[in-house]
């Protein structure tokens, strides 16, 4: 292929772009299904949600979501597609919506159309303002585990001042 260029740069120019332009669409596609992995697995992981969607329609419902412009209207509609967050508790929705929005913050900004880069910001914003929805939800008070640890940790404390203070006592 170089030494068709360097015969005649000018009759094969367009071919090399085309190329380029089908490599750069590959590798953007390619990142994109890469985000729509991670994004599905953590969500199992990390939120106990299991998105309807199998991987390559998560791209393209990412895809979409990036190249049609969707803007903060358009973030329940988004989450909706991933799986139903009603029923989860206030972390796991905290965690869903924030981990919906690092893989929006993670695509490429040039997937958005140029007019549409606004709204990209709105959506992230939008998808932010969710997640410290549900964390706002969160209780104040320590869960049962919580207060179980904290039990722990002064008996344990109170057991290593003891020992110190009969160690001090022998000396």
């Amino acid at each position: 292929m170089g030494a068709d260029l360097r015969r005649d740069p000018e009759r094969r120019m367009g071919r090399y772009w085309l190329t380029m332009s089908d490599a750069k669409a590959f590798t953007v596609v390619r990142s994109v299904f890469d985000i729509a992995e991670t994004l599905r697995r953590d969500l199992a992981d990390q939120a106990a949600l299991v998105a309807q969607a199998d991987v390559p329609e998560l791209a393209v419902q990412l895809l979409t979501a990036a190249e049609t412009g969707w803007g903060k209207a358009k973030a329940a509609a988004l989450m909706a597609q991933l799986g139903d967050v009603k029923p989860l508790r206030a972390a796991a929705r905290c965690k869903a919506w924030t981990l919906l929005r690092n893989a929006m913050e993670a695509l490429p900004a040039t997937l958005w159309p140029a007019d549409k880069l606004a709204t990209r910001r709105e959506l992230l914003d939008e998808l932010q303002r969710q997640a410290q929805a549900a964390h706002a939800e969160l209780p104040l008070l320590p869960s049962k585990d919580e207060r179980r640890e904290q039990e722990w940790r002064d008996s344990i404390a109170a057991r290593a001042r003891d020992e110190r203070a009969v160690l001090r006592g022998r000396q």
